[in-house]
């Protein structure tokens, strides 16, 4: 502490873009997310509707009549198949999207095929399709069966929940009831669309939700890119503002209230004997009055920076002042506080603080206390004592205080050797 702290630009940090990145992505992530869940859950329904409609169109392409007779394997034929058939084979090559149109009719529980466009030789298609036969079974898998062939029987019309997987692959499907003309109740048409549909519906969309990544991901960077400066900048400010707090404007260095904090945390650590001097300069009111107060500044700076130039590394020094300085070292005997003393005042004696005919001197005041017993005001005041001692025996003088049992022993001492 032998130097005065200079209060650092603002820095970039990292941390903080880190975690403000992360926390603005969680944010806008959650912000963007939640709407394209719903708008996803929403063109899922629409597409589901979507598939129950063209189910009903097809249904209204079966001749109910037809299909009734066909439900009897005693009236089929070839002819009347391919009759019964052949609207459902132009309805489904005119929709390309479609995978499976066919109909089905409910024996005993189980489904069974009538009539499958696939069998049709003149169907125009662009899926590879297996044919079922008719009166063919139909096996559902139980995790899928939700009472939907009783929906269909009572009229409704029944769209698979998912996309489900059977034996011709992973379809979403719409049920319709078939009627005739007496309003009867004749089985069911049945229309399939695979996976690869729903991946095409939602591909311009996925395109959407990348492109909301990105700017998300990018937003978020920003965010944090900008907060990092925030704090960075901010946090320099409040150095700032606690060097000038805890700082002479002048001289940079500490001002009492730090100088006090720091000297009591040292003698807090320390065990040993610390010393502190107080460096007054002489006359300085005189300097103001004859030079002005410019001049009295610069020696008041100058004299600040002999003092640094002086001391050791770990030794603290403050103004505590207009014309008094502080310097505590810690672990320090009486003799090597002497010497600290007599180093200040060499270097200022020999001009070093001179300005423009005005030359300056120092007198100081040393005290030393074992860091046990005493604190920073018990240690000024004493050195103040001695300082003052100091100034009755004269300018640019050393002085170290005493206690009167001290001094009482010093005396008999002197008085012994005379």
């Amino acid at each position: 502490m032998s130097t005065p702290l200079t209060a650092s630009p603002g820095q970039f940090r990292s941390d903080v873009f880190l975690i403000a990145s992360v926390v603005a992505a969680a944010i806008l992530m959650s912000a963007v997310a939640i709407p394209q869940w719903l708008s996803k859950q929403a063109r899922w329904d629409l597409l589901r509707s979507h598939v129950g409609q063209i189910g009903q169109l097809a249904a209204s392409a079966v001749d109910g009549d037809l299909h009734r007779r066909l439900l009897d394997p005693a009236d089929y034929s070839v002819d009347r198949y391919k009759t019964a058939l052949a609207p459902l084979v132009r309805f489904h090559s005119a929709n390309s999207d479609l995978f499976y149109v066919y109909t089905m009719a409910e024996r005993g529980g189980v489904p069974y095929f009538v009539l499958d466009t696939a069998t049709a030789p003149d169907l125009r298609t662009k899926h590879h399709l297996r044919a079922s036969g008719y009166m063919q079974p139909f096996n559902l898998r139980k995790e899928y069966d939700d009472g939907w062939l009783d929906q269909i029987a009572n009229g409704r019309t029944y769209v698979t929940p998912t996309y489900e997987h059977d034996d011709y692959g992973y379809l979403l499907t719409a049920h319709v009831p078939i009627y005739d003309s007496q309003k009867r109740y004749s089985g069911f048409v049945g229309v399939d669309f695979d996976i690869e549909y729903y991946f095409a519906q939602e591909a311009r969309f996925r395109m959407i939700e990348f492109g909301s990544l990105i700017a998300v991901l990018g937003a978020a960077a920003l965010i944090g890119f900008l907060m990092a400066l925030y704090y960075g900048d901010l946090e320099h400010r409040m150095r700032q503002l606690y060097h000038r707090a805890t700082r002479d404007d002048l001289t940079r260095l500490l001002n009492r209230r730090s100088a006090k904090e720091a000297v009591n945390k040292a003698l807090a650590r320390n065990t040993a004997n610390d010393a502190m001097l107080l460096v007054d300069i002489d006359h300085l009111k005189m300097i103001v009055q004859n030079y002005g107060q410019s001049a009295g500044e610069a020696v008041v700076a100058q004299t600040g920076e002999a003092i640094q130039q002086s001391i050791g590394e770990g030794d603290i020094c403050a103004r505590l002042g207009d014309s008094e300085f502080m310097v505590f070292s810690p672990d320090c005997d009486e003799t090597r506080a002497n010497v600290i003393a007599n180093r200040i005042i060499d270097r200022i004696g020999r001009g070093q603080v001179a300005l423009a005919g005005v030359k300056s001197g120092v007198t100081i005041g040393i005290a030393v206390h074992a860091s046990a017993d005493t604190d920073f005001s018990r240690m000024h005041r004493d050195a103040d004592t001695a300082l003052y001692q100091a100034r009755v025996d004269g300018n640019c003088c050393i002085c170290v205080f005493e206690t009167p049992v001290q001094k009482e022993v010093r005396s008999g001492t002197s008085a012994a050797i005379s």
